[in-house]
């Protein structure tokens, strides 16, 4: 993390000298951003921490530098870049998110073990980032900055900054965690903010920009669009930021991304009735030609999550960029393109965004990347450009749900939730070998009637 900046509710530090100020004779000029974002629902393996970073490193640079496969856009008057020897290679972000649903097993996750599953995805990340951009610095490299990361259950999120464009101008960091899964509580559903606040000094404006980014993790199963949109209202309510000494929520600010299982399926019955045999053939053609197919219209239009935007229940405000790939859910781990016929496929993960550049951000890129095959979700990145103009505005939506007022009580509780059931399940875990919660329930159940069964013979 970026020294000087406090890792919850961050207030700004003295800067330290470690970290160069850039020097400019004028006042430089406000200049596009570049951002990415990148969710992958990693699969979920009982009774080991599982590492959804280990496929390879050509997979990995796929998923999370889409840039690289599409041609660089072309310069606006007020993308100076090319005037600062630095940033040579404009392709390189300048902020980079990164959201995981069920990174670690949930037992473990909601008994709080994700320090060192966070260590390890904080490391490679950073690595395969870094490799992917070449500048004409002495080493070769683009470097990043941990900005903040956080986890609640098997959500987590890890944002970074760009060395030599954004992360020496720092000012704020805030990071909050929100629960929304059992009970309305727990931490096996919910979402993670993280929110930016940078430092502008243009020569028209002097001003800052804020950037938040939330991935979220919403209700499973194809009939349950009312839990999810409950959900989001518990995201919008309850997910509160810390604006100077105030209590914000994620929709003050100039820039929102939200991304994450959001678990939208494919309806069956609205607009249009389909045949669930005739789907999954249809589908899977599309996935297997994914290089060249393109997601028909009337496909698109069974998507459960633009069907309840439509209605103004749920992900209200946010845009999205054109889908061009295949359903991102469920396919037979192991597999490219087969699709599990346990399940209705649907775009589940998504990256959604509202910005006050409103019409003019360039959706750059957005893509699934087929090739990684560990999950039976596929993972998604997209990445935005920005305009200079709107840098340092503000959303012009305000929030649909007012704040809860008992959001800290109901954090608190929610913890201690997780907390306990994660306790009490590492051990029947534990007791069934690390392998199976079925078998340490027996094993549980056996030992507790044999000291039953000894007390009540020699009593």
């Amino acid at each position: 993390m970026i020294p000087g900046l406090s890792g919850v509710h961050g207030r700004r530090r003295e800067r330290p000298d470690s970290i160069p100020l850039r020097l400019h004779s004028d006042p430089p000029t406000m200049r596009d951003y570049r951002i990415a974002c990148a969710t992958y629902n990693g699969k979920l393996v009982s009774g080991q921490v599982q590492d959804v970073l280990s496929d390879s490193s050509e997979h990995l640079s796929a998923w999370l530098a889409p840039s690289l496969a599409h041609p660089a856009p072309p310069r606006t008057e007020n993308d100076v870049r090319s005037n600062d020897p630095t940033e040579a290679n404009e392709g390189a972000p300048d902020l980079v998110a990164v959201g995981f649903q069920e990174m670690i097993p949930l037992h473990l996750a909601l008994a709080g073990l994700t320090r060192h599953a966070l260590d390890v995805h904080d490391d490679k990340l950073r690595t395969a980032i870094e490799s992917l951009y070449a500048n004409s610095g002495d080493d070769g490299k683009v470097r990043y900055s941990l900005v903040g990361r956080r986890a609640i259950g098997g959500i987590a999120l890890l944002v970074y900054a760009r060395d030599d464009t954004v992360a020496t101008r720092i000012k704020d960091v805030q990071v909050n965690t929100v629960g929304c899964g059992v009970f309305g509580l727990l931490g096996n559903k919910g979402a993670v903010a993280i929110r930016v606040t940078l430092e502008e000094d243009g020569a028209d404006v002097k001003a800052d920009s804020s950037w938040t980014f939330v991935t979220a993790h919403l209700a499973a199963h194809q009939g349950k669009n009312e839990a999810r949109s409950s959900d989001w209202r518990n995201i919008v309510q309850r997910l509160v930021l810390d604006d100077r000494s105030r209590e914000a929520q994620i929709y003050e600010t100039g820039h929102l991304f939200v991304f994450g299982d959001l678990n939208y399926r494919i309806s069956l019955d609205s607009p249009a009735k389909l045949d669930r045999e005739s789907l999954m053939g249809e589908l899977a053609e599309l996935a297997v030609n994914s290089d060249e197919a393109q997601p028909p219209s009337k496909l698109l239009a069974q998507d459960q999550l633009r069907q309840e935007q439509q209605r103004g229940v749920t992900l209200h405000h946010l845009r999205e960029g054109d889908i061009g790939f295949p359903p991102t859910y469920k396919y037979r781990p192991g597999s490219r393109d087969e699709f599990s016929p346990k399940r209705v496929p649907g775009w589940c993960d998504r990256v959604l965004y509202a910005s006050a550049a409103e019409d003019d951000v360039k959706v750059l890129s957005y893509k699934s990347v087929m090739e990684l095959t560990r999950s039976d979700h596929k993972p998604v990145a997209a990445q935005f450009l920005v305009p200079a103009a709107a840098v340092p505005g503000r959303l012009a939506a305000s929030a649909p749900f007012a704040i809860d007022s008992s959001w800290r009580s109901k954090q608190l509780i929610g913890l201690i939730l997780d907390r306990s059931i994660g306790a009490i399940w590492c051990l029947v875990m534990l007791a069934g070998f690390n392998r199976d919660l079925r078998l340490g329930i027996i094993n549980i159940s056996i030992l507790v009637l044999t000291i039953l069964y000894g007390r009540h013979r020699f009593l």
